[in-house]
């Protein structure tokens, strides 16, 4: 076996009793939810660079696919930072010739 799972995080459908209620007003709970959600978004834009559907068939194609889809979604978010970090040290080279 893997291993057990600690907390649940996921909220139940429906009306709550008050020890789920009570459970679900946990900062725990409500952390582990928001890093749920932060996956559930990472998941989804994975599939957004095509990784929906893998067209090779086998475990080890499949791993070497998600693994090129993993780079590719890794240098996009590289690329983006480096993209913030080229602007705002234009903006503040800017900002300082302004201010001389």
């Amino acid at each position: 076996m893997l291993g057990a799972v600690k907390n649940l995080v996921l909220p139940k459908k429906g009306k709550c009793n008050q020890e789920e209620a009570e459970q679900e007003r946990q900062t725990v709970f409500k952390k582990l939810r928001n890093k749920h959600s932060a996956i559930e978004s990472n998941i989804n834009e994975l599939e957004h660079r095509g990784l929906d559907r893998c067209p090779d068939r086998g475990y080890h194609n499949f791993k070497r696919y998600v693994g090129l889809a993993v780079s590719a979604y890794n240098l996009r978010k590289i690329g983006a930072e480096l993209i913030h970090r080229a602007r705002s040290s234009s903006d503040t080279g800017e900002q300082n010739k302004i201010a001389a």
